[in-house]
């Protein structure tokens, strides 16, 4: 998901996300989970999201979906968590998805990470995502492509 950058060359730009904990007390997996910000500006430089491309919107309209779910006899809900930590990133636009993290508070030691798999609140991961969706359901067996009709809904 992650992986530490040990050579500070980036052959070119890079960018460092922003990021701050979300504490969840009640939780038995995960009390405490970064967020990163990509739309977190420094001074009058663009955040990444100002940077990147959102892609065409491949979610199908609600009363699109309502429809072919009435259509059939049966229907069948998802909620696909994680998914995008399931898409990875090119090596080249890693770098765009740096992160500083604290190894040592007390002796004020940091490290450099970064991203290998598309990162929540990137303005191009739900078309990403969307996209990854889709092209897995073309490849579907033709008998089981009428069932994905609804493929994306948000």
């Amino acid at each position: 998901i992650i992986e530490e950058v040990r050579a500070l060359s980036s052959r070119g730009q890079c960018r460092y996300l922003a990021h701050r904990p979300v504490v969840k007390e009640n939780s038995q997996t995960t009390k405490i989970r970064p967020v990163f910000d990509a739309s977190a500006k420094q001074g009058n430089n663009p955040s990444l999201n100002d940077c990147l491309e959102t892609g065409p919107n491949l979610m199908q309209l609600l009363p699109n979906v309502m429809l072919q779910f009435r259509m059939r006899k049966i229907g069948v809900v998802a909620d696909i968590r994680k998914a995008f930590l399931q898409i990875g990133v090119n090596p080249e636009d890693r770098d765009f998805l740096r992160f500083l993290w604290w190894e040592d508070v007390d002796a004020q030691k940091l490290k450099i990470y970064r991203h290998n798999r598309v990162v929540f609140g990137a303005l191009c991961s739900p078309f990403l995502l969307a996209a990854v969706i889709e092209h897995l359901l073309d490849r579907a067996p033709e008998r089981f492509r009428d069932t994905y009709c609804a493929k994306v809904a948000n």
